[in-house]
């Protein structure tokens, strides 16, 4: 999406096709080995990946498709895709080697924009990937229920409980869940800023100090209250609060744009936030915040002392 003033000085958005390049740097491992006929896999080849994705993997995987996903139904021939793109590979990366999927980077010759990595199921391992994550799932709960019953009428996913006190079991999944949005509409990092104070002994000075930031953000509330609820909810005891992110912003044709909220995690426990979900988050430069947030503590400690 790109944006510009207008006239009035209001944020107006305005529509610019990129062109785009993509190629294919990991084959469908199936199509590469010539499987034949069409959706025929390896004996105990679902279930095996029902062991490689574990409940907190399930759940991660339910949030980063809700987040970032893309779940598509052709009608007339009875085809279920879901794909997902990322500027980070290695979630990609994960998802395609457990079910054999290609991967596809997409670049932009003509934009200053990151590169793009996707993957897709479709067919039968798009239905089974669908059936495992839909109990996690909140944004997009309502359209993969509907995709199922088109082959399977009697299906209706399960109601996953939060009460972790009577089933701590249940915390992990809940975990993945997080971390699975975080890795895909989360943001965190830290950037050193600089404020101009008027002082009665030395006048107007200027410090420096780090500023770091650590929230979640989307144009559906669902996902991110539910996310509050449990970072609120016993072992958990995180503060946070949401707020409108971007409001008022407009369409080419004048249409308003879709309302972006945000949740913010409060400053003294995004340390806490990071140690706590870092070893379910597959993206490695968020990953790393972990320590770098513990730095920050180090820095503003030695600081203190030093006064």
């Amino acid at each position: 999406m790109a944006y510009i003033k207008n006239s009035d000085g209001i944020q107006q958005y305005y529509y610019k096709k990129a062109k785009t390049k993509q190629k294919i740097i990991q084959k469908d491992w199936f199509k590469d080995h010539k499987y034949t006929p069409r959706n025929t896999f390896p004996p105990n080849f679902f279930e095996d990946i029902e062991k490689i994705l574990t409940p907190e993997r399930r759940g991660y995987w339910a949030y980063a498709i809700d987040g970032d996903g893309c779940i598509s139904l052709d009608k007339k021939r009875k085809k279920v895709g879901v794909t997902i793109p990322l500027n980070d590979r290695e979630p990609i990366q994960q998802l395609a080697d457990i079910y054999g999927s290609s991967i596809s980077v997409i670049e932009y010759p003509e934009e200053n924009w990151e590169s793009t990595y996707k993957t897709a199921l479709g067919g039968e391992r798009g239905r089974h990937f669908l059936r495992l994550i839909c109990p996690y799932m909140t944004e997009k709960r309502n359209k993969a229920t509907y995709c199922i019953n088109i082959f399977d009428p009697t299906y209706h996913p399960p109601k996953i409980s939060m009460n972790f006190r009577k089933n701590p079991s249940l915390i992990n999944p809940h975990m993945g869940m997080v971390a699975g949005f975080f890795d895909t509409e989360g943001s965190v990092g830290i950037k050193i800023r600089a404020q101009k104070r008027m002082t009665k002994k030395f006048g107007e000075r200027i410090y420096s100090f780090l500023d770091p930031w650590l929230h979640f953000s989307n144009t559906d509330l669902r996902p991110l209250r539910k996310i509050k609820k449990i970072l609120e909810t016993w072992p958990f005891n995180f503060k946070s609060i949401i707020r409108v992110k971007r409001k008022g912003c407009l369409k080419k044709n004048g249409e308003e744009c879709k309302t972006v909220y945000a949740l913010h995690i409060t400053q003294r426990q995004h340390l806490l936030f990071m140690k706590m979900f870092s070893p379910s988050i597959l993206i490695t430069r968020k990953r790393e915040y972990a320590d770098k947030f513990e730095l920050k503590k180090k820095i503003y400690k030695l600081c203190s002392e030093n006064k």
